[in-house]
């Protein structure tokens, strides 16, 4: 085609023009078309790094050399435009100086554009790669897409009734058009991953439709079961809750004037979420499994709220029967931690941060001081010294070893 072309515009021209002339416009069309080719190798490899990145270092870099060529596109057509016998100006010819400076030309670009390659090697082999990852990653997500469509045509209707089931389909049939939609190969990318996984997530909701009644009614068994138990303990609570209140002054459980409250309304819509699971079982068994998992969050908030109020009150008897043991716990913690401050030269460092520990030790006792001691209160900043000292121990441990 190009020597159709260059026949075709310098046919009537070299009948006027000098054979050096015409050697030298058939050398520029040679170095224009050489380059066009090796502008459209490039062009190919920046464009999936400008998809990637349109910030990146070859996608800011390509521009001003791809503006170079129009250019010179601009100037070759000029050199070789062929002259309208009908036309009132007729284009002279070109100049074997402008034809020269224009071969020159090509060749600087075709040399800085060489240069680009080189310096931009990675970036465009790594966008390259990741193009062709996407490529596969697509081809692959609508292939599992349409296996497992084509699994839902030959499930049973009472498969593809269960609602796990439309719902997982519905996401397969979304997805295919945003991955055919996706330009860039990040969107391709995700778009694949997430019909990828909606295909996955079909094909295991249809696998395991079969046994779906079964699971869902050993599910409701089981949360039954904890309910039980939960609400066996769950008496135990009044009783608890007016021993705290005989035994203890107010602010050691005022935190818990709400948990009785709490346990009831969690029960009761375990309860109902139950009963709810028992009516889907046979018709919607995906339903009646979510049903009871919902319960079952309902029973762990209610099994939460007992075990704060029987555990406070055990751990309040157990701080009254003998203060000064916990204290004496995380005294020699304390004590401990001073040693291996001294023994590994740390005490500059840590020395005023460990005796403040102690000094929290001092203020927490004289909240047993008080007509009413405020156990909980005691209990709870010796536990926060105690966690604070090991905090420490940790932080010296980790500078010893950076040294």
């Amino acid at each position: 085609m190009a020597g159709n072309f260059v026949r075709r515009v310098f046919g009537g021209r070299s009948r006027v023009q000098g054979a050096q002339v015409q050697e030298q416009l058939g050398a520029l069309t040679t170095a224009f078309l050489d380059l066009e080719r090796q502008l459209t190798q490039i062009d190919a490899a920046v464009a999936p790094a400008r998809e990637i990145n349109p910030n990146s270092p070859a996608a800011r870099d390509w521009p001003p050399l791809r503006d170079r060529q129009l250019q010179i596109v601009g100037e070759y057509l000029r050199l070789t435009a062929t002259t309208d016998p009908g036309a009132r100006d007729h284009t002279r010819p070109p100049s074997p100086a402008e034809i020269t400076a224009c071969i020159d030309a090509i060749g600087a670009l075709s040399g800085d554009m060489a240069r680009f390659g080189q310096v931009h090697h990675n970036e465009l082999t790594s966008a390259a790669g990741a193009a062709s990852l996407a490529g596969h990653e697509t081809h692959q997500a609508k292939v599992a897409a349409h296996q497992a469509l084509s699994q839902l045509d030959q499930a049973p209707g009472a498969a593809r009734r269960l609602r796990t089931v439309d719902g997982a389909a519905r996401a397969v049939r979304e997805g295919l058009p945003r991955l055919d939609a996706a330009t860039t190969i990040p969107q391709r990318r995700r778009e694949a991953a997430a019909v990828t996984a909606a295909a996955q997530r079909l094909h295991g909701v249809l696998t395991e439709a079969a046994s779906l009644p079964e699971q869902a009614d050993r599910v409701i068994r089981s949360v039954e079961t904890r309910m039980s138990a939960v609400g066996h303990r769950a008496t135990q609570m009044p009783d608890a809750l007016s021993a705290l209140l005989r035994e203890f002054s107010t602010d050691c459980s005022k935190d818990l004037r709400d948990n009785q409250r709490a346990v009831d309304g969690h029960l009761t819509e375990a309860r109902d979420d139950i009963e709810q699971a028992r009516r889907h079982v046979r018709t919607d068994p995906d339903v009646a499994i979510t049903d009871a998992e919902r319960a079952r969050d309902h029973l762990d908030e209610a099994q939460r709220a007992v075990d704060q109020v029987l555990d406070r009150l055990r751990t309040l008897r157990d701080v009254r029967a003998d203060p000064a043991g916990h204290e004496r716990k995380v005294r020699f913690r304390l004590r401990d931690a001073q040693q291996f401050a001294v023994n590994n030269s740390l005490v500059d460092d840590w020395g005023s941060v460990l005796d403040a520990q102690g000094d929290r030790i001092d203020r927490a006792k004289t909240t047993l001081g008080r007509i009413h001691p405020d156990y909980w209160a005691y209990w709870t900043e010796l536990r926060a010294v105690d966690a604070r000292i090991t905090e420490i121990i940790d932080r010296m441990r980790g500078q010893l070893a950076a040294k």
